[in-house]
């Protein structure tokens, strides 16, 4: 496998994707009409590619690589491109989003599609509503603008398992995600066919907006297995043909780009503002290697992601411009990436692993030039006022306004019930099998996607000081004696053991909480549950475990459950409430500052809006989408499950602006 790697490295600096899917090779330099399909040029005994003769291009809709530049119908065409992704926001607001993108002077809008997005449960497909992407790559194309597929089938995003259906690790427990492994590779071809049924027409090639269609995603920084990545190649092949371009996207180090690269695909590089690099220096490595064929940039960072306990994290405008003039001025092609970010509602926002373990926050607001709420900010007018100087047609369109926005004032809850008591367990809970040992069940052997799982067992009598101690939880466990809380375990925290004291007949209850599966990185088989033995004391408890989970999917039906006490369990608690929207007045986009509260969940009629964890920050607000919101008469029903500690005034209030830069104090 080294010695083909090399060779394809040492063989890159002679080839030319001049359409980049066929496999034809000539022997000297020729010139050529054709549809889109793939032909490499070779110059023998020289490191030179040439161009194409595009005078006698069919009139066929094409996307074509001449020389050093893509070019659509034979003509020139750079791309400048950003990135929107449709699962990060409601199907209602995707026309608005895409506008305000074209609106910026921008020609494409680039999107990932989520596998797990798709196919949260196996066999489970739905392409309708807000996962209708086929819809959202249509409504693109009536905006005039171009679109830049990015099907993974990992796609990283700062998603839960990286856009992994988690239903593969349960299915497969020794499955090697992003390689040759047989298994991967057959569930990647049922998933991309069913994909391409909706796609296919919406090529560029068949008469759509998509003009390219990336492998893989940034593989370099994981791999660099050659066979794996023409297999991931042919597998795209097979579904885009001749209809659009093939490319992949790695960061700007030599290494990675390499690593990454795959023959008869285009090589791209991702990198943001430096105080150091030049534009010029970043391409100057790829040129090296890549000879000839269009520069691009496929993801120019405007921002940067942010993870629970960190700063919210910024980039400063006039870099921003500046990068981005300089690209404008070298005819570099670009994608910024996020234009919009939005919001990883419910369980779907990832996590990091670099020897901590680090969730990130809901939003995903990104500092992008379109934030959080659509908004277009001072970044946005920025960027947009460059792009004018390049294409002065960017002022005949009418710049976008922010949204509306409306603050429903106190929203007073009421506890309704205790997760772990009988009537949360009979309303929220789902009774697993008991285990004997101590090989406990992860979320994905039980089938269970995300929320909480509870492992409970009567240990027998320990004495003062007895330790409990979990190596592995997954990822923050809250550890529960007879009912009282006695405090938490944490993986981010490292913190793996805590004194406890049993009696003969006390129960241990240990409620575990997935924070999001690691996205990125060797850490990706991010199994979830606890995945070490549970000792106590100089015992390991191998005896009746009993599991229920509480899988949170659906909420319906408890506004009305009886109030009682928990039977002990003084958290999780659940608490609802009702608001009201002014009469006469539209439901409008809101948000829900959760100052004083702990840790935990909101749905607002039924659609849940992420993770809270203002203690921790630096988020604190949750976006409220105003389509998910009720006009008058009717009443909008508020539900919040608090894990940790609920404040004296339990209530929330809904205000006109985010919180996401509040630090903890």
């Amino acid at each position: 496998m080294m010695r083909l790697r090399d060779n394809c490295r040492r063989s890159a600096a002679l080839w030319l994707c001049c359409v980049l899917y066929g496999v034809a090779q000539a022997e000297s330099p020729v010139s050529m009409s054709f549809e889109p399909s793939v032909v490499h040029v070779r110059s023998p005994g020289r490191n030179r590619i040439r161009s194409v003769d595009t005078s006698s291009v069919k009139t066929n809709p094409s996307i074509t690589i001449v020389g050093d530049h893509f070019a659509i119908n034979g003509e020139p065409f750079q791309i400048k491109s950003g990135s929107l992704h449709y699962f990060r926001v409601p199907a209602v607001y995707w026309k608005d989003r895409l506008h305000k993108l074209k609106a910026a002077g921008l020609n494409a809008v680039s999107t990932y599609v989520e596998w797990s997005f798709h196919e949260p449960e196996e066999r489970q497909y739905s392409f309708e509503g807000d996962r209708d992407v086929a819809a959202f790559i249509r409504l693109a194309a009536e905006e005039g603008l171009h679109v830049l597929l990015r099907p993974g089938p990992y796609i990283c995003a700062e998603r839960d398992l990286g856009g992994f259906p988690y239903w593969l690790l349960g299915k497969y427990p020794q499955i090697r995600l992003r390689s040759t492994d047989a298994d991967f590779i057959a569930e990647t071809k049922i998933w991309l066919e069913k994909l391409f049924e909706q796609l296919t027409p919406l090529l560029f090639g068949n008469g759509g907006p998509i003009i390219l269609v990336q492998v893989e995603n940034e593989y370099g920084s994981y791999g660099s297995d050659m066979e794996y990545k023409t297999q991931a190649r042919d597998i795209m092949l097979h579904h885009v043909g001749d209809k659009a371009l093939l490319y992949t996207t790695d960061g700007s180090y030599i290494s990675l780009f390499k690593n990454g690269a795959i023959p008869e695909v285009l090589t791209t590089i991702d990198f943001g503002v430096s105080s150091k690099n030049s534009v010029q220096d970043y391409f100057k490595s790829l040129r090296s290697y890549m000879p000839h064929g269009p520069l691009m940039n496929s993801e120019y960072y405007p921002g940067w992601l942010t993870h629970w306990g960190e700063s919210f994290q910024r980039v400063p405008t006039p870099g921003v411009v500046a990068t981005l003039e300089s690209m404008l001025n070298s005819s570099i092609n670009f994608n910024i990436y996020v234009f919009f970010g939005g919001t990883n509602f419910e369980f779907t926002a990832g996590a990091n692993y670099d020897g901590t373990y680090t969730p990130d926050i809901t939003s995903y607001d990104y500092d992008a030039p379109l934030n959080e709420a659509g908004d277009p900010t001072p970044k946005y007018f920025a960027i947009r006022d460059a792009l004018a100087r390049h294409n002065p047609e960017v002022a005949d369109i009418a710049p976008p306004s922010p949204s509306n926005k409306s603050a429903y004032g106190k929203i007073t809850l009421t506890k309704r019930l205790g997760l772990l008591s009988t009537a949360g367990r009979a309303s929220l809970g789902k009774k697993y099998p008991s285990i004997v040992g101590s090989k406990l069940p992860t979320f994905e052997k039980l089938r269970q996607r995300s929320g909480l799982m509870l492992y409970e067992i009567s240990p027998g009598e320990m004495g003062t000081g007895s330790l409990l101690e979990i190596r592995k939880p997954r990822d923050r466990i809250h550890v529960f004696v007879d009912g009282r809380l006695i405090g938490i375990l944490s993986w981010t925290k490292k913190l793996y053991s805590l004194p406890v004291e049993t009696k003969s007949d006390s129960v241990l209850s240990l409620l575990v909480e997935n924070q999001g599966r690691i996205n990125f990185g060797s850490g990706i088989h991010d199994f979830k549950g606890i995945l070490s033995d549970v000792t106590l004391g100089i015992e390991v408890l191998n005896g009746n475990w009993s599991v229920t989970g509480f899988p949170l999917e659906n909420l319906d039906g408890l506004a009305t459950a009886t109030a009682e006490d928990g039977q002990g369990f003084e958290v999780p608690v659940l608490f609802d409430g009702y608001f009201t929207i002014p009469e006469n007045e539209q439901p409008q986009d809101t948000f829900f500052d959760t100052t004083s509260w702990g840790k935990g969940f909101i749905w607002v009629n039924g659609h849940n809006l992420g993770r809270y964890w203002p203690g921790t920050g630096p988020q604190v607000t949750l976006y409220v989408p105003g389509c998910w919101l009720l006009a008058a008469p009717q009443r909008n029903h508020v539900q919040v499950l608090e894990l940790d500690r609920a404040p004296v005034d339990t209530s929330i209030q809904s205000i006109l602006h985010p919180i996401l830069d509040r630090t903890a104090q």
